[in-house]
C-alpha cells in the first residue's frame, strides 16, 4: 500500500488521510485511514493485535455528511512509530456501500478540499504540516493553491514545492501579509519571484520589494529594478538585510550617497 495508483485489478488507491473508526464487538477505536482504494485501505491507530480478523471501519470525509462503514479483513499488520499499521481488503461490498465509497473516493481524486490539509489544526507544527501536505497528490495542492481559503493558504505558504507556491502567488484572494510571507520562502522560483514584483496588489508594498530583492533566488536584473523604485528608507533597511547580493548591495549604497 503505496498511496500510488497500482493499475493492477485491485484498484487505483489515494493517499486519502481520512478520519475513520474501527469497530470491533466491544470498543470503537478512532484512526486515520491512508491509501484508500475501491478495495482496500490502510488505518493507522492504536490497536490490539487483530492479524487474519474481520473488523468493520467508517470512514468519513471532514466536510458534510458524506460516510460509510465497510466490512474488511486485516491482511497485514505492523507496529510503527508508537502506532498500528493495519492493512484491511474490503469485504462483503454491496452495490450500495460501492457507489458511496465511488462518491467518497471522487472526492479525495477531485481534491476540492483534501481530507489531510483539512484535519490540520490551524498553527499546527511545521512537521505535522508537512506530512499532511505529502499526502496530497501535488496536482491538487497545485489546483487548490490558485482558490485556497485563508485556513487553507496557511499551510500551503509552508509547501516546499515551487509550482504550488507560484499557484499560491497567483490566488485572486492572496492578502498583503500573505504575500510578505510568501516572498520570504526559499523555494520560490525565480518566475515566482518576477510575478510577486509584477503583482498590482502590492507592486510598491516596500516590504515585499525588499524580501524579493534579498531573495536568493531572485535574478540581479530584476532586483536592479527594484532597487531604482526604492525610496531612501527602504535602502537604508536593506543595506543592513542578509542575502542581499554584493552588487544589489553597491547599487544601493550608491543611491544614498550624496550627489
Amino acid at each position: 500500500m503505496n498511496g500510488q495508483s497500482d493499475g493492477s485489478s485491485r484498484g487505483a488507491r489515494f493517499a486519502a488521510g481520512l478520519p475513520a473508526i474501527l469497530h470491533l464487538q466491544k470498543n470503537d477505536y478512532e484512526c486515520v485511514a491512508y491509501n484508500l482504494s475501491r478495495t482496500g485501505a490502510l488505518v493507522v491507530g492504536r490497536f490490539p493485535n487483530l492479524a487474519g480478523y474481520r473488523v468493520e471501519v467508517t470512514f468519513r470525509y471532514p466536510q458534510g455528511e458524506l460516510s460509510v462503514r465497510l466490512a474488511g479483513r486485516v491482511v497485514r499488520a505492523e507496529h510503527e512509530d508508537g502506532d498500528d499499521h493495519l492493512a484491511l481488503e474490503f469485504m462483503e461490498l454491496d452495490a450500495e456501500k460501492q457507489d458511496t465509497l465511488e462518491i467518497l473516493l471522487a472526492r479525495i481524486i477531485e481534491g476540492l478540499s483534501p481530507a489531510p490539509i483539512e484535519a490540520l489544526r490551524p498553527g499546527a507544527p511545521a512537521q505535522e504540516v508537512r506530512r499532511a501536505l505529502e499526502q496530497v497528490p501535488l496536482p491538487h495542492r497545485i489546483s487548490l493553491a490558485t482558490r485556497a481559503t485563508p485556513r487553507e493558504r496557511e499551510f500551503l505558504c509552508q509547501d516546499r514545492h515551487p509550482q504550488v507556491l507560484e499557484a499560491l502567488a497567483r490566488n485572486p484572494n492572496l492578502r498583503l501579509p500573505e504575500a510578505r510571507s510568501l516572498a520570504t520562502v526559499p523555494h520560490l522560483q525565480p518566475s515566482t519571484l518576477e510575478l510577486l514584483s509584477r503583482d498590482p496588489r502590492w507592486v510598491n508594498d516596500e516590504e515585499v520589494n525588499c524580501a524579493i530583492v534579498a531573495h536568493p533566488r531572485t535574478p540581479l536584473v530584476l532586483a536592479r529594478k527594484i532597487v531604482e523604485k526604492l525610496e531612501t528608507p527602504a535602502i537604508k533597511k536593506l543595506i543592513q538585510r542578509p542575502g542581499v547580493p554584493p552588487s544589489i548591495r553597491t547599487q544601493l549604497q550608491r543611491r544614498i550617497l550624496p550627489r
